[in-house]
């Protein structure tokens, strides 16, 4: 399987990053992490030839903020004559009904045909714990964020952690996973001082990358991608945070938007 970081930002999109969305190539199946506007590189090369090679496509939400779900609107225009099939937490998860939020969202005036007008798109809903979707144990895990949010694990292969305070329980949920991409939003105490006040909610219910790492660390995972960066900051600050990072778990890293990370491969 082949990981590819489509959207790493949170929030607003970036001329060099757009928001969540990750990709991973498993044979003639496509299975996409969150639709955020990272979503639409899909549809041009060289992101394109994923979906040519693909047949089905399972796309799995974490929660339903607009930066991880504005993609649905594209979803024609990236997957024709495809089948996509949408994965949502199960109301006892999140406290919140996926179908009525989604077609909440898509529908005129701010789509212009209702969810379940779409053709070859599902709805399918995931309980928490293990489920099997298309050949792989596929964890869900209930995170603290502003809404509540769900990780996700692909068997020993991926761990998806996103919009969510740094956890000491992700790190029994991510243990010996190749890959984990979580979020990463500032490093160091909370920055008080600096932010104003209507943004700081928003810090606090995000994660601190030194924490992560230490996460990741107590995981013993392959590999550690910060991801859902935040926006008011720079690449410099991207990379500074990241060699933070290291300090505590060297194999860490801030990747661009577009590249590919083999899931076999830990190094």
């Amino acid at each position: 399987m082949r990981l590819t970081l489509l959207g790493t930002q949170g929030w607003i999109p970036t001329n060099a990053r757009e928001t969540t969305c990750f990709a991973v190539e498993d044979e003639d199946r496509l299975l996409v992490f969150d639709a955020g506007t990272g979503l639409r590189r899909l549809v041009s090369p060289p992101c394109r030839s994923m979906v040519e090679r693909c047949g089905e496509v399972d796309l799995f939400l974490t929660h339903y903020h607009l930066d991880h779900v504005c993609g649905l609107a594209y979803l024609q225009a990236v997957f024709p004559a495809r089948r996509v099939i949408v994965y949502a937490p199960h109301e006892s998860v999140t406290g919140v009904d996926p179908h009525e939020a989604i077609s909440g969202l898509m529908r005129p005036p701010y789509n212009p045909r209702p969810w379940r007008e779409l053709p070859g798109v599902e709805l399918r809903v995931l309980r928490e714990g293990i489920n099997e979707v298309a050949g792989h144990r596929i964890a869900v895990r209930a995170q603290v964020h502003s809404d509540t949010s769900v990780a996700y694990r692909v068997d020993d292969a991926l761990v998806v952690a996103t919009d969510t305070t740094a956890d000491p329980d992700t790190a029994a949920f991510a243990a010996g996973a190749r890959v984990l991409l979580h979020e990463a939003w500032y490093v160091g105490g909370l920055p008080e001082q600096d932010v104003p006040a209507s943004l700081r909610a928003g810090y606090a219910a995000h994660s601190e990358a030194l924490a992560v790492a230490r996460l990741a660390a107590e995981a013993g995972i392959g590999r550690l991608v910060l991801v859902h960066l935040n926006p008011l900051e720079d690449e410099g600050s991207y990379g500074a945070m990241a060699a933070a990072a290291r300090e505590v778990f060297a194999a860490t890293d801030v990747r661009p938007d577009g590249d590919a990370i083999e899931l076999g491969d830990e190094t």
